[in-house]
């Protein structure tokens, strides 16, 4: 039997370069395989999402993309979390990952273009496992429903956002302590950080602290580039370079060193440099 495309999903995450995120697997439920099967419709797992595909022939006679939305339905689908560090580096913070789960719908409240209420996916696609009214052997990570009818489009996308943060810089080590006019700059020259403040810690004294005045955001996809330089041994304009490329922070790694100058609102990444 020949398929037609009905629609498609596909999952993106901005920490990454590439154009998909393959770090979830789509399962249809068990009515959705039901209904799937009796109704001549095919659902084909990618790498990135899945592909609904309708058979273009039912009982000898051709079938429309057109004649099968006109059967106005729904489909729900369980998604799966194969990325360990996925929370690590995703902005969301979901208060309970044990009963909740995203909740992605092509319903009216969502965004144009998306399966979620806003341009990327945030606690207001969270939702309590107990409204999904079943038992699980593995709580899913999401369930999409999918409102098969003539306002379906042709493609959706479920947007994951990278967490950004204000990346803290220390200054550790005897040499880049004795640098007189110490500089953190990007490549791209976006100036992020400011002037060093200096932050007591337990058995090193003052230490100078580069923070970011804006977050940052983690990720393969960003494409800015630190460098620490040192304008004492040039001109007002030109500057000798000390690192060439700064450390990105460590995913997960926990530390509150400067919490003196931290302001409330924002997450903070903190990076020791010897």
């Amino acid at each position: 039997m020949k398929y037609e495309i009905l629609t498609a999903v596909f999952y993106r995450h901005t920490f990454f370069t590439g154009p998909g995120y393959d770090g979830i697997i789509t399962r249809a439920t068990a009515s959705a395989a039901q209904y799937l099967l009796r109704h001549g419709l095919l659902f084909k797992p990618l790498r990135d999402g899945f592909m609904l595909l309708y058979g273009a022939q039912q009982a000898g006679n051709q079938r429309s993309r057109d004649v099968v939305l006109k059967e106005n339905f729904t489909l729900e689908f369980n998604l799966f979390l194969t990325d360990h560090l996925f929370y690590n580096y995703t902005q969301v913070n979901v208060p309970d990952i044990t009963s909740t789960v995203f909740f992605f719908s092509n319903d009216a409240q969502s965004a144009e273009g998306v399966l979620h209420r806003a341009g990327y996916v945030s606690t207001q696609d969270l939702r309590a496992v107990s409204t999904l009214q079943e038992q699980f052997f593995t709580k899913p990570f999401g369930r999409i429903a999918l409102q098969i009818d003539e306002k379906l489009q042709s493609s959706y996308q479920i947007r994951f956002s990278a967490r950004a943060s204000r990346w803290c810089y220390f200054l550790m080590s005897e040499g880049l302590q004795a640098l007189s006019r110490p500089a953190v700059i990007s490549t791209n020259g976006n100036g992020y950080f400011g002037v060093p403040q200096l932050v007591t810690l337990p058995d090193k004294g003052e230490v100078p602290v580069f923070i970011s005045q804006v977050p940052v955001p983690l990720g393969n996809a960003n494409n800015t580039v630190f460098q620490l330089v040192d304008y004492s041994t040039a001109g007002d304009d030109k500057y000798k370079v000390i690192i060439s490329a700064l450390p990105a922070p460590e995913m997960g790694r926990i530390s509150n060193a400067a919490a003196a100058f931290y302001e409330s609102g924002f997450e903070y990444a903190e990076i020791f440099l010897y």
